[in-house]
């Protein structure tokens, strides 16, 4: 009975350590491609705030680079059109991850925001809850 609990013992211990995703080095780092926004597959369009016009996602990439064990830098690269064209629009900066909560610190428009990571899905939430953008990691 005894070496069942420290087996027991043993793979829950294990199991947790897999589900570890305070390590940028070993799992959150990486490139994501943009699923979901709101719920809505790709394309995606709204009304931006500032112009008024009407934009649509087309493809969105994040990228996380660790410059620590539980931090780094970001960048975030969306395609979008417009009755213009296409444009892409950047956003950088940098992160910190704990217990598989994120909180994104937006170097371009001076915001922070959170997001999770399970597995290889990242989940931001930003514009105070309004916005929910699913990623994948390639």
């Amino acid at each position: 009975m005894r070496r069942f609990f420290l087996l027991a013992a043993v793979l829950v211990s294990a199991a947790a350590c897999q589900n570890d995703s305070t390590s940028p080095n070993v799992q959150l780092t990486g490139t994501y491609n943009l699923r979901t926004i709101n719920g809505q597959t790709l394309p995606y369009t709204f009304t931006d705030n500032q112009t008024g016009r009407l934009e649509t996602v087309v493809a969105d990439q994040l990228t996380l680079t660790a410059t620590g064990s539980d931090f780094g830098d970001y960048q975030d690269v969306a395609t979008l059109e417009d009755n213009s064209g296409t444009f892409t629009s950047t956003e950088f900066g940098t992160y910190s991850a704990i217990n598989g909560s994120i909180t994104f610190n937006d170097q371009t428009d001076g915001i922070q925001y959170g997001g999770s990571l399970s597995g290889n899905v990242l989940t931001e939430i930003s514009n105070n809850g309004t916005l929910t953008e699913v990623f994948q990691k390639q």
